[in-house]
């Protein structure tokens, strides 16, 4: 057994991306919504892997690290029956369809994207053409409720970035912005058919990566560089709105019990520790899920998870199940973003992760934090408030922190001093 597909730069299934501890296997998960079948395909696919843990990314996949074997074709064809697998290898490397978690159930929303997105991430499966697109070709639908992805949240580092962004601004109609280089550009624009305009600005994008005289795939903010977004939006064979109406802005409260727009019921947030789970907290959530509600389980794109549909009169047990799978709803559990760090990236200066986890247990408030071992700055995607750049000081491993970018001392800190770095920052919110 081989791999199915040719190797990208970013992870997927059908192809495998190794690192220093094994090989890493992301499998897409569109609008980041796993029914029952799916969610117990995972934890017996990671079961079978010997994997102990597995981790939501942050644009609502699920990947697994250190695998040490070529999945069988018995694994891609469980998981391509169940939906969590392309069913031609070659699309794989194409990035999830986002949505928000909340899609459905989010009492303030304008439209319900669930249909949508599973219509886009139908026709991505079954255009075999789009596989010419780079990996890092990206698309949100955003229903204009509460937790909002793109960048309708107030707070920047929440902002989730898609290179086609469609955000609701009426119950019938989407407004279209376009992201590069970590920023969004309006076009003012609209449609009330979101699959037609993907359809169109994917071929139009196709078209200009076909032409290109380039070794690697251009991106989407190469194609803006050339031709201009007024430009680019000529070219594309769609009629779209103008647009003159505002976007709405989005509170990203979503951890702890929070009311659902069907009467009686609510969601319950879970902040996960870096988006880890264990197999054991994995099955222990679909056993919840199970028994007091849908046995839905919902990715967030902030690396949380959600259990929906649980009744009011049951969401005190559930909160005391939670705590027993250790477990919880404390927004200090997903205050960090870490990349993968050593062992896992060669790049990296630090053990990330580790630092990270160790990091957690001293902070005192919820602030963004974002560890990053170099400047890359891998795992998240937007600005953070405050940042650790994993660098090497006097032969140990260090970070330089910064509080947006102004830096918070005047040399690297030893990463063996994480006390410190505790302090300053929690200093920062006394």
């Amino acid at each position: 057994m081989t791999w199915l597909a040719t190797s990208n730069p970013c992870p997927g299934l059908f192809y495998g991306t190794p690192a220093q501890d094994g090989t890493l296997i992301r499998i897409r998960v569109p609008g980041g919504i796993l029914n029952r079948d799916q969610a117990i395909a995972i934890a017996n696919l990671a079961e079978r892997w010997n994997t102990p843990v597995v981790q939501v990314t942050n644009r609502a996949n699920l990947q697994f690290r250190a695998v040490r074997s070529i999945p069988t074709p018995e694994v891609f064809s469980t998981l391509q029956s169940v939906g969590l697998a392309a069913q031609n290898p070659e699309l794989d490397h194409l990035r999830n369809v986002m949505g928000s978690p909340t899609a459905g159930i989010d009492p303030t929303e304008l439209i319900d994207t669930r249909s949508v997105i599973q219509a886009i991430d139908n026709y991505i499966q079954n255009t075999p053409d789009l596989a010419g697109l780079p990996p890092k070709f990206s698309i949100g639908i955003d229903g204009g409720g509460k937790i909002g992805i793109g960048a309708r949240s107030e707070a920047a580092w929440q902002h989730r970035y898609n290179e086609i962004q469609f955000s609701a601004v009426t119950c019938d109609r989407f407004r279209l912005t376009l992201g590069s280089h970590r920023r969004f550009y309006e076009t003012n624009v609209e449609t009330s058919d979101c699959l037609g305009a993907i359809a169109a600005l994917a071929r139009t994008y196709l078209e200009y990566v076909q032409q290109s005289q380039t070794q690697k795939k251009p991106r989407l903010r190469d194609l803006l560089t050339d031709w201009g977004i007024e430009s680019f939006l000529d070219r594309v064979p769609f009629e779209f709105y103008p647009s003159d109406t505002v976007t709405s802005t989005a509170r990203s409260q979503h951890l702890g019990i929070q009311p659902q727009q069907q009467n009686g019921l609510s969601y319950i947030g879970i902040a996960l520790k870096l988006g880890w789970m264990s197999i054991s907290q994995l099955q222990g959530l679909i056993q919840l899920s199970e028994t007091y509600s849908s046995g839905e389980l919902r990715l967030t794109p902030w690396q949380s998870i959600l259990l929906p549909h649980i009744p009011l009169e049951h969401t005190s047990i559930v909160l005391k199940e939670i705590e027993a799978l250790e477990l919880s709803t404390n927004p200090i559990n997903a205050a960090i973003v870490a990349c993968a760090g050593k062992p896992g990236c060669a790049s990296s200066e630090t053990h990330t992760q580790i630092h990270a986890l160790e990091l957690i247990k001293q902070l005192k408030s919820p602030n963004n934090i974002h560890i990053t071992g170099c400047t890359k700055k891998c795992a998240q995607p937007s600005p953070a408030e405050i940042t650790l750049l994993g660098t090497t000081f006097q032969g140990s491993e260090a970070y330089s922190l910064f509080a947006g970018d102004r830096p918070l001392s005047d040399r690297p800190i030893p990463a063996s001093e994480l006390s410190t770095i505790a302090h300053l920052i929690n200093t920062l919110h006394d």
